[in-house]
């Protein structure tokens, strides 16, 4: 009867072991540091970043280091950024080459007044040190223009090929760059650009898309939102989400999810209220819209929340598992009957 046990036993956790080997995991050693070379203009000389007061038309060379404490040399991309919003309501620098903001001067684009993205090579256990220039806009400009150094790690084709599927966490370190040619406050502003349903990884949610227009950080938004029937107090969604931030010159699409609720056509009505710098500023609007019946169906079949598809495999092994249980349990029985009988 132990043998039998522990036949059992092996059989689950090699049923369990093919369901979960369908991915491995690899965490990427963080085995590099950047630092930056603070500037003669640094405004803050307290901070890690670049904070810098420039003169139009004077520019300047910034030099970064990246700290290689790995055993072999590496390979690092680096690239300076414009900053953006994403989706979380965070200020972003992953990203290099994304679409300006209507807002924005193309002439204050922080990409074109620096080197295009380039790789470093850092030989094993040492520090080099990037410098690039940078070229500050020939007229004065309110507000900042704001962007971030991005480095990371350049993996080797070796890493890249796994057997299956692999998922390989990549790290990199951004290092701020602020640029101001004064600084006098600008105030923030919001607008509401558009109010569409949207899906993101197989969820629906009904997108409103905000702008800061401005050439300063928004600091503590808050965003209380409901979408409602067209011309009733109907709620069909809301949501709120505090502590949030944008950067200056652009806009992202701040998402209100259906929970799993079926999006159907017909005509809506968004009320969204916003406040900024712990509720100094505060925007409403109301905005309809509507989801049209090729939108609805199409966000339908796509969505994993009304339409999950069966996990077939799953249950071929629950099902395994449970006669492999039921077949220990019947030969118990018939064991235990038998001694019963020689008594």
């Amino acid at each position: 009867m132990k043998k039998l046990w522990a036949a059992l036993g092996i059989s689950i956790v090699a049923l369990l072991g093919i369901f979960f080997d369908s991915q491995t995991v690899q965490a990427e050693n963080l085995n590099f540091s950047v630092s930056a070379t603070q500037a003669d203009n640094q405004i803050d000389k307290k901070i890690t970043y670049f904070d810098l007061l420039v003169k139009p038309d004077q520019g300047q060379d910034l030099t970064i280091k990246i700290q290689n404490t790995d055993s072999q040399e590496n390979k690092y991309r680096v690239s300076i950024n414009r900053a953006g919003t994403n989706r979380n309501g965070v200020i972003d620098y992953s990203t290099h080459g994304v679409a300006l903001d209507k807002s924005l001067n193309p002439k204050l684009n922080l990409e074109s007044l620096v080197p295009a993205p380039t790789t470093v090579k850092v030989p094993a256990n040492s520090t080099k040190e990037y410098t690039f220039h940078l070229n500050v806009p020939k007229k004065s400009f309110s507000g900042v223009i704001l962007g971030g150094v991005r480095v990371q790690k350049v993996q080797d084709d070796d890493n890249k090929k796994s057997k299956g599927v692999s998922i390989v966490n990549q790290y990199a370190y951004v290092i701020g760059l602020q640029l101001q040619s004064n600084q006098d406050y600008v105030a923030p502003n919001m607008k509401l650009l558009n109010v569409k349903a949207k899906q993101y990884n197989g969820r629906n949610y009904i997108n409103a898309y905000l702008q800061n227009p401005k050439p300063t950080i928004m600091h503590d938004l808050s965003i209380k939102a409901r979408v409602n029937t067209k011309g009733t107090k109907d709620k069909i969604l809301s949501t709120t989400k505090k502590m949030m931030t944008m950067a200056p010159n652009s806009n992202f699409g701040f998402p209100i999810e259906t929970n799993g609720k079926t999006l159907k056509s017909g005509k809506y009505t968004l009320i969204l209220d916003a406040t900024a710098e712990k509720g100094k500023y505060h925007w409403h609007f109301s905005r309809d819209f509507a989801v049209t019946n090729k939108q609805a169906s199409k966000l339908d079949k796509t969505s994993v929340d009304t339409h999950s598809e069966p996990n077939y495999f799953m249950w071929i092994v629950i099902a395994i598992i449970v006669i492999l249980i039921l077949l220990c349990i019947i030969v118990y029985l018939n064991q235990r009957n038998q001694k019963n009988r020689r008594k």
